[in-house]
């Protein structure tokens, strides 16, 4: 009794928002909520300094050294020594309203990165510049540091890249996710125009487009969805901007193999999404690193405009593509793959509004299934006018039905009479009958089956009727399609590796979902 009465304290204490710098006065344990019986993230260290994000009475909410947040005891810091009404600021507008926001997504174990600095090196360190802003990219993904690998130096020879792209493949659990960032110089053979797409490993050989792909298929049949950043030239420039150079080389020994593949072929796996430097020209760096690493890393720490709702692949190139406009050398960025793919469920570009946000967060959760999955939906004739329809697909799994309305969206499937529960192939379920202002017949509904159950208190759901609804606004429409894509957060599913869980307990932390559109027929639909 005396810990909840605690922790109630505690979470009725008022918040303040709080800007600067802390240091941390003895050592303490950074842990999930402002409770000293809330789950471990991490240990921080005395005389380590931490960024403060929120003072909650006796509790501070901070990002310690390597992007970890969480929370620690006030008095473990030194920030009741310092001038007072400077560290203080009034609390930021929420990313639900006002200025585009592109929040870090939660950390997850399930999350792998892999950043591969080729580039030749150089005194003013474009290689670790090029390091550390992939990191931070890598982060704002979900990609715990543990599972952040770089290499850089003599490590990449030829034989080095193959085997570092053979441990992420043998890292990655079923249903994992990965990010790999590549900075390199593009290559190809001298005088050999057909030849397609490479980048120069440390002993100048040159590693194929076609070598990679082999890779990423291998990758991609296992993983959830694989993200790829290649900075790298794939053409010359005579005259660079002063300050940059082009990376783009054709100093390759005589007998190079030559590949006739380029990086983005068509046919690349539905749950792939690469983003190129160049499109068939020069790629640049400066005294920062890379160009295009800094122009994507600038969207992802929310500078993403150009679209309502999500920040998918599309979103963020153009984003990119905005800032590198801005500079000398007409670099162009290339995206490959699909293009829909969200690199981070809480990616938001900026608030969803209008009549159509609703749809267009429905199309935006269709893009993210995995269509290696069978999904099939019979509708079933009935005689006292409900809607059954037969779930045909390849595994058991969690139905949501679904339906935008114009300021919406209207949860069909589960409700009050068909509850939550792991729906096994074969099985028939029901839809309540409709309203007269909301028809069913000729409505397009989007069916998920999840592995793992979502959370419809947390989407922001609200019973109406035979049915449930989000709130109508930005922040009803935010918390659903978060519920969708994030799935379970719990720490868990957040702190585990998948392949150390049990099979049922990676089932319950699996963000996977397979998706299909259908429209009823009038004949079908509930009266």
């Amino acid at each position: 009794m005396l810990r909840a009465a605690l922790t109630a304290l505690l979470v009725a204490l008022p918040a303040l928002s709080c800007a600067g710098t802390a240091l941390v006065t003895r050592p303490d344990t950074l842990r999930e909520s402002p409770s000293p019986f809330a789950f471990r993230v991490a240990e921080v260290h005395r005389r380590s300094s931490v960024e403060v994000l929120e003072v909650r009475g006796e509790w501070v909410r901070v990002e310690s050294t390597g992007n970890r947040s969480g929370w620690i005891r006030r008095d473990s810091t030194d920030l009741d020594s310092q001038p007072a009404p400077d560290t203080l600021a009034k609390p930021p507008s929420s990313p639900l309203r006002g200025t585009p926001a592109l929040p870090r997504s939660p950390t997850r174990a399930s999350h792998h990165a892999l950043i591969l600095s080729l580039t030749p090196p150089t005194p003013d360190g474009q290689g670790a510049a090029d390091a550390a802003k992939a990191g931070r990219i890598a982060s704002l993904m979900g990609v715990p540091d543990a599972n952040i690998r770089h290499l850089s130096g003599e490590a990449l020879t030829l034989d080095g890249l193959r085997q570092a792209l053979a441990d992420l493949d043998a890292r990655i659990g079923e249903q994992d996710r990965a990010f790999i960032h590549i900075a390199a110089d593009g290559a190809r053979p001298r005088g050999a125009r057909e030849c397609g797409d490479a980048f120069l490993t440390r002993d100048r050989q040159p590693f194929t487009a076609t070598e990679l792909h082999r890779y990423l298929g291998s990758l991609s049949a296992r993983a959830d969805k694989v993200f790829l950043i290649i900075d790298a030239g794939r053409g010359e420039e005579q005259r660079p901007a002063p300050g940059q150079r082009n990376r783009f080389t054709r100093q390759l020994p005589p007998d190079a193999a030559c590949s006739g593949d380029t990086f983005e072929r068509a046919g690349l796996p539905a749950n792939l999404q690469l983003l190129l430097a160049g499109r068939n020209r020069a790629a640049f760096e400066d005294e920062r690193g890379g160009l295009a690493t800094q122009a994507l890393l600038a969207c992802f720490e929310g500078q993403a405009s150009g679209a309502t709702g999500l920040a998918d692949g599309e979103t963020l190139r153009a984003c990119a593509q905005a800032h590198l406009d801005r500079l000398p050398g007409e670099q162009h960025l290339t995206l490959a793959g699909n293009p829909a793919l969200i690199p981070s469920p809480l990616a938001w570009a900026s608030d969803p509004s209008g009549k159509d946000a609703p749809r267009r967060l429905l199309e935006a959760i269709h893009a993210q299934r995995d269509n290696r999955r069978q999904l099939d939906i019979l509708p079933l004739r009935r005689t006292d006018g409900a809607a059954a329809l037969r779930i045909a697909s390849d595994r058991p799994g969690h139905l949501y039905i679904l339906q935008a309305d114009e300021s919406r969206l209207t949860l069909l499937y589960p409700n009050p009479f068909s509850p939550d529960a792991r729906l096994e192939p074969g099985t028939t379920v029901t839809l309540p009958p409709s309203d007269d202002h909301k028809p069913l017949a000729n409505g397009r509904l989007l069916f998920l089956l999840t592995d793992s159950a979502r959370s419809l208190q947390r989407g922001g759901f609200q019973p109406s009727g035979a049915i449930s609804a989000t709130f109508p606004d930005a922040r009803g429409l935010r918390l659903a399609t978060e519920e969708f894509l994030g799935g379970d957060t719990s720490p868990l599913c957040r702190f585990s590796e998948t392949r150390n869980l049990g099979t049922e307990q990676a089932r319950k932390c699996s963000t996977a979902f397979a998706a299909k559109w259908i429209t009823l027929p009038a004949g079908n639909a509930p009266r």
